[in-house]
């Protein structure tokens, strides 16, 4: 079960923001390393308006956006290990008109530190992680907000108790960022996720995302990389393989069903593990 639920790091995240969600909830381990390569889509035509409300699009407008994401952590100590993240993003705006805006490059670098505060008999973990964000293209490019910023993260992880399922494990975080700009935002998330193993090499995982955005500019923007004031709930639903003790491969794909001032977003996912 432990070789199972290591394999599980790769969950899926919302695809329109920066790939904000890290997989150091489970300790990488001492002077091991992990790479996540990963191809995101997400699309919109639809939006919520500021009151929750469904705003059907015009025709033949949308946003869509792809995006190569390369994940890298390494086991400093048994405790303590450095992660870091980079996408690559290529997004279209289209408009009613006919109109359309495009862009791409390389979006924020993540980059931080996490530590195990206690393990619980090597079943559960309780670990902090604190991270940086510096962008990595021109203001002029609407690939991000454009500013620094921050995150700490609270996440507590393990195999499910045995009162709930005799196997199975869970994924909850906490986390706080901040970009330092006069308009903020300032970002609040939690997510839950559990995972089951469906066979020996293969399980099926769901993720509830909660996400909350706040900032002084309360504009609508059909580019959720630079919206800022919004909030949504976000369910997904993925499948991973492990085809070997250091490769495993999952897709997967979700829904917004609610929201704030954002797009009725729906994507997917394919992401591969490889543990060195």
């Amino acid at each position: 079960m432990k070789k199972l639920i290591l394999s599980c790091l790769c969950i899926l995240v919302f695809i329109g923001i920066n790939p904000y969600r890290s997989f150091a909830s489970w300790p990488i381990g001492k002077y091991r390393d992990i790479v996540i390569p990963s191809m995101f889509l997400y699309h919109q035509t639809d939006r919520f308006d500021r009151d929750g409300h469904r705003v059907k699009g015009d025709p033949g407008a949308g946003f869509t956006s792809y995006s190569a994401n390369l994940y890298v952590g390494y086991g400093i100590s048994r405790r303590l290990d450095l992660i870091a993240s980079v996408p690559y993003v290529y997004t279209q705006n289209k408009f009613a008109n006919g109109d359309k805006i495009t862009n791409q490059g390389l979006g924020d670098l993540y980059m931080g530190l996490s530590y195990n505060l206690v393990n619980f008999n090597y079943v559960r973990y309780l670990s902090v992680q604190v991270s940086g964000i510096a962008p990595l293209y021109n203001h002029s490019v609407e690939l991000g907000l454009g500013n620094y910023g921050a995150e700490v993260k609270l996440m507590y992880c393990g195999n499910l108790p045995k009162s709930i399922a005799s196997k199975g494990y869970f994924n909850t975080e906490l986390a706080y960022r901040r970009y330092f700009d006069v308009q903020g935002p300032d970002q609040l998330s939690f997510s839950g996720t559990v995972g089951y193993p469906i066979s020996h090499h293969d399980q099926l995982n769901l993720e509830l995302l909660f996400f909350r955005s706040f900032s002084s500019n309360k504009a609508f923007n059909p580019n959720i990389n630079n919206a800022r004031d919004y909030a949504f709930f976000k369910p997904s639903l993925n499948y991973g393989h492990q085809f070997t003790r250091r490769f495993s491969t999952f897709i997967g794909g979700y829904y917004t069903p609610f929201g704030k001032n954002t797009g009725v977003g729906y994507g997917g996912s394919i992401q591969a593990i490889i543990k060195i």
